[in-house]
């Protein structure tokens, strides 16, 4: 997953890297930091399914689900989903190639070096 990406940093609001907030102890950004967690989860886990269902735009089916189920306008939900769309995608193959909540951990740490079109991401 790429935590310290851009977009990452972007949709937690001031975050930092490694996701902790950049005043310690602030409950606020803990909580937002666990909702967005919470939302790249249940996102991944629904493109995982139109993945495997065969649907022809799993992705903005993905938006469309976040906009309904998480309290978002259909803007921002597509907005969430395409800027995230990379740990999405990493998130979806980890729970597809999973038969586990301990595989599922593995296959998070697998994800830096998945194999793309362009080779292995490091």
């Amino acid at each position: 997953m790429n935590i310290g990406s851009p977009a990452h940093r972007s949709q937690t609001s001031g975050l930092g890297v490694l996701g902790e907030d950049k005043v310690a102890g602030n409950a606020n950004g803990n909580k937002r930091l666990r909702e967005f967690k919470a939302q790249l989860v249940k996102a991944s886990r629904m493109y995982a399914m139109c993945e495997k269902a065969g649907v022809a735009d799993p992705m903005d089916v993905t938006g469309m689900a976040v906009a309904a189920f998480e309290d978002m306008t259909l803007r921002e939900a597509l907005v969430f989903v395409r800027t995230n769309e990379q740990n999405i995608r990493d998130l979806a193959w980890a729970f597809a190639n999973s038969g586990s909540a301990a595989e599922f951990e593995r296959r998070l740490g697998e994800i830096k070096t998945l194999p793309g079109p362009e080779g292995p991401r490091r």
